[in-house]
């Protein structure tokens, strides 16, 4: 069985060095199939964040933390969502568009919650925008796809609410699906 987890931060910025995470989107999928999910809301002792990015993923940030959760409590969310789906017997494979910005943010809240992150999570990952780009160069797809608002639009991904970190998480795990549909079919 093939199972994974994909992510997807909405975050105060690009710099996890400097930049509050502000929700993680956790999606479980196994072998094409999404069967649990669930958004979590952060709230930062410290919010850190620019005009830009809450622009893009529309938070009010003082309506944010009258409803997010601190650090601790939201890594204690993360590990019981993996405890609930994925068997404690090896580290989870985590998934994503860009991937490595979103673990980079993951290991930021994990830093704040005093919380060993490797404890949970394989150090290998699964990214979309890598083989969306490969696909490309490899000829398979007739253009560059890696940007995820390019791809859900050429594979025809809804969204209902884009820049939410639990609908890009879902979407992302419905455009792997994607992905491995076309590599299954004849060339």
């Amino acid at each position: 069985m093939d199972k994974m987890l994909f992510i997807d931060t909405e975050t105060g910025g690009i710099d996890p060095n400097i930049h509050s995470i502000l929700s993680i989107g956790l999606v479980s999928w196994t072998d094409g199939l999404i069967d649990d999910e669930t958004e979590i809301l952060i709230n930062e002792d410290q919010i850190i964040a620019t005009k830009e990015a809450l622009s893009i993923n529309n938070i009010d940030i003082e309506s944010h933390k009258k409803i997010a959760i601190n650090c601790l409590d939201a890594v204690k969310q993360i590990e019981n969502f993996c405890i609930k789906n994925f068997s404690n017997e090896d580290k989870i494979t985590l998934a994503g568009h860009n991937i490595c910005f979103d673990v980079g943010f993951l290991k930021r809240l994990y830093q704040k919650a005093n919380t060993e992150i490797l404890a949970t999570f394989s150090h290998r990952y699964i990214d979309t925008a890598s083989i969306l780009k490969y696909l490309y160069v490899s000829k398979i797809l007739p253009e560059d796809l890696s940007a995820s608002d390019t791809a859900f639009e050429y594979f025809n991904i809804k969204i209902s609410k884009r820049h939410s970190a639990l609908e890009d998480a879902k979407a992302t795990a419905l455009l792997f699906n994607e992905l491995i549909k076309l590599l299954k079919a004849p060339l």
